[in-house]
């Protein structure tokens, strides 16, 4: 063909496409060109709340094909939509909170009742073992991680020859616990840090920050289901008193609803919703140290239902029982001691170290295990004051190792049944 030929039919067509262009602007004819909608944008838009009336998803419909079926359609489409916004909640009603009905002789605390104070709303039931997702394990797993100490409160100490070889429980603790979760994160879990920085957070700081996550947790749920959350607000504003506060003193306040002997009646709801929630621990993570030499290795503590029943009843040792809340009951002693015992024998099979020469799973009384109900377990990842030890928490090879131990414990106790 020649040159001058061809220029004349590139001339001609780009004059056709600007024509088309033109009068498909004006929707004369039809967009030659018109690209599918996002599907992200797209279900932003689904669930975003209307706008105005007759608005549509991006890319929906073009006007053209929008005929008066489809424009009552969407009339009545908006009209339902705006009876669900309207139509009002269902009460939450909570029960089994009344300790006025649960007698006793007065010589030991009283005990609530097994049963749950939640109402059948219609929640799914969060239960193990969880649905395992090849590449991410533990993808649906939640993990409070507590890193001991920070701030002010040191921890446990070790001092070398020089000053630039001393060794802070505080910060050490962080770091294994940062190296846990980022180990956590890979396998699908998600984590939430009670601290990520050197902060001093009181007991009852690190209680309020767990039941205020789980309180948010079953607000969202409930109203989901069509209930008015509302009556959690006030057991929430008292969880954040105890946070803004953060002072484990009896005249500060800080110790909120936590301090008491036994389990106030709303101590005891968020204790209930709390166990609603099978798909989250609590992991405090912490050091320790001797004045001998060869006290080495991991030990794990934890809490049964029995053990924290007897610590209440011997707070209230010589005065009247009937004056104190009841002992709470529905502890799962058994995923306690189960997630305990997996934590020990994950660490000491990843690396056989890390094995304690003393007994190495026992109960014993701790706020941040007493005064939570979901399943939980104070690790001490070894000890400062032991030489072997002192090198793999310091190093970055032995935390790693920690954090595998610890992955591992998490995708045991998720993966099988209880």
């Amino acid at each position: 063909m020649k040159p001058k030929k061809a220029a004349q039919i590139v001339s001609w067509l780009v004059m056709v496409s600007a024509i088309l262009l033109l009068l498909s602007y004006f929707d004369v004819v039809d967009k030659p060109l018109a690209l599918p909608p996002d599907p992200e944008q797209y279900e932003q838009t689904e669930a975003a709340d209307t706008k105005s009336e007759g608005s549509l998803p991006t890319g929906a419909a073009s006007h053209s094909e929008q005929t008066e079926d489809t424009s009552a359609q969407t009339d009545e489409t908006e009209s339902t939509a705006e009876t669900e916004e309207t139509a009002p909640l269902k009460p939450l009603v909570f029960t089994n909170i009344d300790s006025n009905l649960i007698t006793t002789d007065g010589s030991r605390l009283r005990i609530w009742p097994e049963k749950s104070s939640l109402p059948s709303i219609g929640l799914p039931e969060v239960q193990l073992p969880l649905q395992l997702n090849p590449e991410k394990p533990l993808q649906g797993a939640v993990v409070i991680l507590d890193p001991g100490h920070g701030g002010s409160d040191i921890g446990e100490s070790w001092q070398g020859e020089s000053e630039e070889e001393t060794l802070l429980e505080k910060t050490i603790n962080l770091q294994i616990a940062v190296k846990i979760q980022e180990e956590l994160v890979k396998q699908g879990a998600e984590v939430r840090m009670t601290r990520a920085s050197d902060e001093r957070h009181s007991y009852f700081y690190i209680m309020a920050y767990t039941a205020d996550m789980m309180l948010q947790r079953y607000a969202n749920d409930a109203k989901q289901a069509g209930y008015d959350p509302e009556p959690l607000e006030s057991l929430r504003l008292l969880m954040q008193d105890v946070i803004r506060i953060n002072s484990g003193t009896v005249d500060s306040g800080g110790r909120g609803i936590f301090n008491s002997i036994g389990t106030p009646a709303n101590l005891k709801l968020i204790y209930d919703i709390e166990n609603h929630y099978k798909d989250t621990v609590f992991l405090s993570v912490h050091l320790d140290a001797s004045e001998k030499a060869e006290d080495k290795g991991v030990h794990v503590r934890y809490m049964s239902n029995e053990y924290i029943q007897s610590m209440n009843n011997s707070y209230a040792a010589g005065t009247d029982a009937l004056s104190h809340a009841p002992n709470y009951n529905a502890y799962d002693s058994a995923q306690r001691e189960r997630f305990a015992s997996l934590l020990e024998s994950s660490l000491t099979g990843q690396d056989p170290g890390m094995r304690s020469n003393q007994k190495a799973v026992f109960e014993d009384d701790l706020a941040v295990l007493r005064l939570n109900n979901v399943t939980s377990a104070q690790l001490t990842c070894g000890f400062l004051s032991n030489a072997e030890d002192r090198s793999r928490l310091t190093s970055t090879e032995g935390q790693e190792a920690i954090a595998r131990g610890v992955a591992n414990a998490m995708l045991q106790y998720y993966s099988a049944a209880p």
